[in-house]
């Protein structure tokens, strides 16, 4: 067991590495009541496309496969995992993302016994044609709900129309063809590829004693056997430097048109540190330009242009990138135009003069994300799996430069690369 002490931010992270490759990660707390645990899977919907380790047969997996990989898991031969949780006062959920299925709960009691729980029950799958048959009828249904809002469908348009190949642009819960081609046997490919002790992340986060719980751990997984498979290569298509498409626009039942405007990122860093410190540094940026103490953000509001859904945020990995700026308006021609504009005559004056201050906000905001145990638990995984220690991340945000933002400035918005997305009202 390792124990990591980071002075600066007065917190505590321990480390334990099981003999069949789990990972496993604590932030101890102990003046909390609430507990909180996440495993994480590094396996999510972008995973669609992989050299199978078992035969080395190159596998192309039907869209949303990991999402119902994810429902699947919770189909027990007996009893409702769900109410398994409930039984021992926990909560508990699941999430897909692009990047990583994860399971968790949060307990204020019994926390050893659900974590095994939780442990248990994703360890041990169960997918016959009866519950995948059932499945499909309930995520198509899903699907459908999704394609209903006016939010989730204009960002997926956005995606689509910045990436040609990356799987980014697919729905995440797949599509209704994609989900009913799903079969036991894709469920079970995937499962013995990804759902492998070392390529899973145990995080707990609460008044833990991490002995006892470490202790737990290795007595349940020293019963179990896992393949002794490497982790499967992943194959993403090569994405070109261009787009797909420079507007998708629809008509839906929405209140207000909505507006997303999106910049594709071709230059990506293979340095993880390198991928972090653009990170923040294209984020305070966009906080400066249009975060809402900004000039501009205050100018456009005062005019009725946009409202306080106007958003906008930097998304990096190591495969792709993207600005993405979304928000309502009864203007939605000249919101565009207006948004357009202020990206264009980015005031330099502006950057220096605020930089300093934005850039607290966001050392403020790393530091108050440890009393906060989702999100921690969420970017303690988005680090790891990008090869960053979370105590880092306060040295890379201290060393980002006002010439660092500057450079980022005159090469971000690439009105080559930028599409739009528009959702206008039927009537």
């Amino acid at each position: 067991m390792e124990r990591i002490y980071n002075k600066r931010i007065d917190e505590t992270l321990i480390k334990e590495k099981l003999p069949n490759g789990l990972n496993i990660y604590i932030f101890p707390k102990k003046n909390y009541v609430k507990q909180y645990a996440v495993l994480s899977v590094d396996f999510g919907s972008n995973d669609i496309n992989f050299i199978d380790s078992k035969n080395g047969k190159n596998r192309n997996m039907p869209s949303g496969i990991a999402h119902f990989l994810e429902h699947q898991l919770f189909e027990d031969k007996e009893k409702s995992i769900f109410d398994k949780f409930a039984d021992l006062g926990a909560s508990a959920n699941a999430f897909t993302n692009f990047d990583s299925t994860n399971y968790l709960f949060s307990s204020t009691e019994n926390f050893n016994d659900s974590l095994i729980n939780l442990l248990d029950f994703v360890q041990d799958p169960y997918f016959s044609e009866e519950n995948v048959k059932k499945e499909k009828g309930i995520i198509t249904q899903e699907i459908k709900m999704y394609q209903d809002n006016p939010y989730w469908r204009s960002y997926f348009n956005l995606l689509s129309a910045l990436y040609l190949n990356h799987p980014v642009k697919n729905d995440i819960a797949g599509t209704e063809a994609s989900v009913n081609s799903i079969t036991p046997e894709d469920l079970y490919i995937c499962y013995y590829n990804f759902y492998l002790p070392t390529n899973m992340d145990l995080i707990l986060v609460g008044n833990i004693d991490a002995e006892e719980i470490i202790d737990s751990i290795k007595i349940n997984q020293a019963k179990k056997s896992f393949p002794h498979f490497k982790n499967p290569v992943r194959i993403i298509a090569e994405e070109p430097n261009k787009i797909s498409k420079k507007l998708i626009e629809e008509n839906m039942n929405v209140a207000r048109p909505i507006v997303q405007i999106g910049f594709k990122d071709t230059e990506i860093y293979k340095d993880p540190n390198k991928t972090i410190q653009k990170e923040y540094a294209v984020n305070i940026l966009l906080d400066i330009i249009f975060g809402k103490s900004s000039k501009n953000y205050n100018e456009l509001y005062d005019e009725g242009i946009i409202d306080n859904s106007f958003s906008s945020t930097y998304h990096i990995k190591p495969d792709y990138a993207y600005i993405h700026l979304y928000g309502e308006s009864s203007q939605p021609d000249l919101m565009r135009e207006k948004v357009k504009e202020k990206m264009i005559d980015i005031d330099e004056k502006e950057i220096r003069n605020n930089f300093k201050k934005i850039k607290s906000k966001y050392q403020g905001s790393f530091i108050r994300l440890f009393n906060n145990f989702k999100p921690l638990a969420s970017e303690f995984i988005n680090y790891r799996r990008l090869g960053i220690d979370i105590f880092d991340i306060s040295n890379i945000i201290e060393n980002i430069t006002a010439e660092d933002i500057l450079i980022y400035k005159d090469k971000i918005f690439d009105k080559d690369l930028m599409v739009e997305s528009i959702i206008l009202d039927k009537d």
